[in-house]
């Protein structure tokens, strides 16, 4: 009887070691930042995507709003091989459109280039990434004349606000229970600001009609005035980005869904 103990005893205690050196890696919440090589894009290949967007209120009939599209290609600047991301929102049913130009080292998803545009209100911004230092040439929509400057941050940043989103989630190292923090430039303020991501279970996801993929559904949270959070489920083969849903208590609650086409 002792030896059956003692024998269960040790399966126990082999069995709750294992266990503990399997699940510590999923379960750590890990600050990634620019430079660590676990995050690498160096797999990202060229691409075209599109998202139908449609917007859901509380007890309304969910309905189309516009199309996203989306485009990663390569592109060289000064003897440097990087990648160009290209996205337009076009929100038809708002008459309006914005558009992202993002231009970055896959090797470490460092930004070197970004540019945004919003029609409706003529709001621009054009900034430039060196480490730590963010140059900027940007418009508001109060603003009678761009405004010129430069911003020095603690650390290098990700830009994440600034139109990465979720191609760069595709760069992390994606397995289930990864939890972590990004450092990225506020969408709203001229500071530093940490995103929060938890990845969770692969599973299906409709990618286009009649098709679907494996994919990492990646919960965000940044420190938007809104409130908002996304979930994007993401890949490691092209297009990456295969869905988003985008939640927005602020306000009028309303659920944002991408959804490809």
């Amino acid at each position: 009887m002792r030896l059956v103990i003692g024998q269960s005893l040790l399966v126990l205690m082999v069995s709750t070691l294992a266990l503990a050196q399997s699940t510590p890696a999923a379960q750590e919440t890990r600050k990634l930042e620019v430079g660590d090589p676990a995050v690498d894009g160096t797999f990202l290949k060229p691409y075209k995507n599109a998202w139908k967007v449609v917007y859901a209120f509380p007890g309304k009939e969910p309905f189309l709003v516009g199309m996203w599209t989306d485009e990663l290609k390569d592109e060289t600047v000064g003897g440097r091989k990087l990648l160009k991301r290209m996205q337009t929102a076009d929100y038809a049913k708002y008459g309006l459109m914005t558009t992202y130009v993002n231009v970055f080292d896959p090797k470490t998803m460092a930004p070197v280039m970004q540019e945004f545009k919003r029609s409706d209100t003529g709001e621009f911004a054009h900034r430039e990434f060196e480490r730590a230092t963010v140059k900027y040439n940007r418009k508001s929509t109060e603003q009678a004349a761009p405004d010129i400057g430069e911003l020095k941050l603690q650390t290098p940043i990700f830009d994440y606000n600034g139109g990465m989103f979720g191609v760069l989630l595709a760069a992390l190292p994606l397995q289930e229970g990864l939890k972590g923090t990004l450092p990225t430039l506020s969408e709203d303020r001229d500071e530093l600001e940490w995103v929060t991501f938890s990845v969770g279970k692969q599973e299906l996801v409709e990618a286009g009609p009649g098709k679907q993929v494996m994919a990492w559904p990646v919960d965000t949270v940044a420190n938007y005035a809104n409130q908002s959070h996304s979930i994007f489920w993401v890949t490691k083969e092209a297009p990456y980005v295969i869905k988003l849903v985008t939640i927005i208590p602020g306000g009028k609650w309303v659920t944002v869904t991408l959804s490809m086409i």
